[in-house]
């Protein structure tokens, strides 16, 4: 059944960005309700003044809002049908940092918008009149494509005010192009968002030029008009973008030029904007603008033999980029599904699965290095039988923990990743609400939840894991985008798409970063509904390929250049056969994906190079080892050559599939990897055991346990012991199908089904350890 659709609020400036993005609201069945605008707070205009001969040079230099055009505002509610609702800009950038850190996020006040607030607080009070006037609005979106600055602002006030962020062109230039201007040849395609524009029958105009690139010959030009203009544009900035990326140069991402929509398709421009002069005047800098008279809406006229638009007509991105498009069909057309190939005749079972066991693991585990401290296997069966109260008394714990236990004291800001185990998925909501409360600033740690079913200890519905990052807060960077877009999935709970940490200073002055990314699952990014609803579908591939094409993308936006391991964890099967085709296609597609390809790509729109924003260019605070970088993933340039003992897998990272009850919305995989930022990585390839070394600082290692033949309790905990004996391990893991008897394991547990190792042979337990290497 398909999810209703929502009722939107439209953040309107009068760019190009602001009013394609309403096509993209309709396009995917939502409705536009109402559209908002702030302007520049002047004297002598007022918000109703529509006769748009107010002076552009009242313009404000806002990395928040555009105001250049603000008099033709008015218009767009003639021109659109839509009612229009506007506020005067208040207070200034007082915030400047990349990632707003409002500490309201909670409040249902309203913000402070006296002359010393931040810019940002000015749409509180307008959202909430249009929401009295609209109680049905529960949607705004915006024209973000690369700005983290305006994303996070807008999402930290939709979080305030309960509505749900929408930002379709975020990343707009970085994902794969729609089909129908992959099959045209004559596209343009530093311009690919300005050429959908343009087949959605777009008119926007270039009002100001901020650009050595640009003077004033371009103002007043269709920016989505005639391909011609467009590779002008492109020669353009051609010479002045070479900090970052040219295709957010030709869009005007960094301000190299504002825009002003007059006209697009009849199914949402009733009418158009005609301007009866425009005027070009210069300023300072360089800069030159447009100055409008006399503009009015105007009635439409359809041109002989022109093609009406409608909204199925919008391009969207496709759904699978070209590599992973790749991937899915080389996995379709080979042997992972053929099943004579995945015949379990001659090839060793995983033990039974256990049966409920009440002595193992009623304290929490921990482990220390410089770096990273782990609190692992906290539980509360004491609190009682529900999960809210279980779960109260563990965030109770691990705030006691972290401020008793450890110097300097940390809190739970400095977790970066949580694993959450439960007994059913059933048990989620009442989990969340008690975590949500634990985390309050911008970046909450990423995380994995899987429900684990009756493997889990008696009388436990939630059992947590933390990594807790023990250097400077400052340090860190993370990934947190909740709003929906064509990209990943929108976070829709307390926790980051990805943390990245640095190692203790070193190696040559090269800062060596691990990456911690949340689990990923099938969701389509645009609906945020499961990819996979069809046993057909699952059975495709399809969604084990979405989900971790999800992973590696929110890997490229952290500039991750290689995964240091991954775990794939499986939807409990109807019999094994089932189980270890799953385990075999994630396989597949975790070694296709570093498997390097020998042969020259005509295809390298996945090489997409760092992108920059306003942000970036006024305050220049990029490191100089990720500034004007390509970021691959994986960057086979920094692979060392293999060790002695190695097999033919040299290029491919640690890897574990692992069968658990429940995943999250019914998904039928969940891909969770830790990934390297890193100047080079080695593989070792052993016949039990695959480790990745990056920066000869940090290792991963995946132990693969075959047989529980004689594998007795003392035999098993000795050979474990071994493992972690004079290690500086920050994390040691554990995934059994095995009964856990207390003291036994001294790191944290995951209790599961099943557990597969590479090519899709069944294990009885693996181990992955995170070793923190003395240099």
């Amino acid at each position: 059944m398909a999810t209703p659709g929502l009722n939107v609020i439209a953040l309107v400036s009068g760019g190009k960005d602001s009013l394609f993005s309403i096509l993209h609201c309709i396009r995917n069945g939502h409705k536009v309700i109402a559209l908002a605008n702030l302007h520049p707070d002047l004297t002598n205009t007022t918000p109703e003044n529509a006769n748009a001969d107010a002076d552009e040079e009242q313009d404000i230099d806002s990395f928040m809002y555009q105001t250049i055009g603000h008099s033709v505002i008015p218009l767009y509610e003639q021109a659109l049908g839509i009612p229009l609702y506007r506020a005067p800009i208040t207070g200034g950038a007082v915030d400047t940092s990349r990632i707003y850190r409002h500490d309201a996020v909670r409040s249902d006040t309203d913000a402070d918008t006296g002359a010393d607030a931040d810019e940002t607080e000015s749409l509180v009070p307008l959202l909430r009149r249009i929401m009295s006037a609209h109680p049905e609005a529960n949607a705004v979106s915006a024209g973000a494509i690369l700005s983290t600055y305006q994303r996070t602002r807008i999402e930290n006030v939709a979080g305030r005010l309960g509505l749900i962020p929408l930002a379709w062109l975020w990343n707009y230039p970085t994902l794969p192009a729609p089909a129908e201007r992959d099959a045209d040849l004559g596209t343009v395609r530093e311009a690919g968002l300005l050429e959908d524009m343009a087949a959605a029958g777009c008119d926007a105009r270039i009002i100001k030029v901020a650009s050595g690139g640009l003077d004033d010959g371009f103002l007043w030009e269709n920016v989505s008009g005639g391909r011609a203009f467009r590779r002008r544009v492109v020669k353009a900035m051609s010479r002045f973008a070479e900090a970052g990326d040219i295709r957010g140069a030709v869009l005007g991402e960094g301000g190299e030029y504002e825009s002003l929509a007059v006209d697009g398709p009849g199914f949402l421009w009733k009418r158009r904007i005609e301007v009866g002069s425009a005027e070009s005047r210069g300023g300072d800098g360089g800069v030159a603008y447009t100055c409008l008279k006399g503009a009015r809406c105007v009635s439409k006229e359809q041109g002989e033999g022109q093609r009406e638009i409608a909204p199925s007509d919008i391009r969207r991105p496709a759904l699978f980029d070209g590599k992973f498009a790749a991937l899915l069909s080389e996995l379709q057309t080979g042997s992972a599904y053929a099943l004579a190939d995945l015949t379990l005749t001659n090839t060793p079972s995983p033990s039974p699965s256990p049966s409920p066991s009440p002595t193992w693991k009623s304290s929490p585990t921990t482990r220390q290095t410089k770096s990273t401290w782990t609190i692992s296997n906290l539980i509360a069966p004491e609190a009682g039988p529900s999960t809210s109260s279980q779960m109260s008394a563990i965030a109770d714990k691990v705030q006691k923990a972290l401020s008793n236990e450890s110097n300097p004291p940390c809190s739970t800001s400095d977790i970066v990743f949580a694993t959450v185990l439960l007994r059913t998925m059933d048990d989620f909501t009442p989990m969340n609400k008690i975590y949500v409360s634990l985390f309050q600033k911008p970046n909450p740690p990423a995380r994995a939840t899987v429900a684990c079913g009756d493997t889990l200890p008696e009388g436990v519905n939630v059992m947590i894991s933390f990594v807790v990052d023990r250097g400077d807060r400052i340090a860190r960077q993370g990934l947190h985008v909740q709003s929906r877009s064509y990209w990943a999935p929108a976070n829709i709970g307390p926790y980051s798409q990805a943390l990245s940490v640095p190692l203790e200073p070193g190696c040559g002055g090269r800062e060596t970063r691990v990456v911690y990314v949340a689990g990923q699952i099938p969701l389509e990014p645009a609906s945020m509904e499961m990819a996979t609803a069809t046993a057909t579908a699952n059975e495709s591939g399809s969604g084990a390929t979405l989900a971790l094409q999800h992973m590696w993308r929110i890997g490229e936006a952290m500039q991750v250049n290689w995964w240091a391991g991954a775990v794939a964890f499986l939807v409990r099967g109807n019999d094994q056969l089932q189980v270890r085709t799953q385990a075999r296609v994630a396989w597949e597609l975790w070694k296709n994906v570093h498997t390097e390809k020998t042969e020259d790509s005509d295809d390298d729109e996945d090489d997409e190079g760092r992108q920059f924003d306003a942000w970036d260019i006024k305050y220049g605070r990029q490191t100089e080892d990720v500034a004007a970088q390509t970021w691959n993933l994986p960057d086979f340039g920094i692979l060392a050559s293999g060790s002695a003992e190695t097999s033919t897998s040299t290029s491919v990272s640690p890897f574990l599939a692992v069968e658990v009850d429940q995943l999250p919305r019914g998904s039928d995989i969940e891909w969770q990897g830790l990934g390297y930022r890193c100047g080079n990585v080695s593989i070792e390839d052993q016949v039990d055991r695959t480790a990745s070394i990056a920066d000869g600082r940090y290792s991963y290692t995946c132990i693969e346990m075959y047989s529980a033949e004689s594998a007795s309790k003392e035999n098993l905990a000795a050979i474990l012991e071994g493992l972690v004996l004079k290690r500086n391990l920050s994390q040691a893991v554990l995934y059994t199908t095995q009964r856990v008897p207390e003291d036994f394991w001294v790191g944290q547990v995951i209790p599961c089904r099943s557990v597969w190792g590479r090519e899709g042979n069944p294990l009885f337990a693996g181990v992955v350890l995170q070793e923190e290497i003395e240099i």
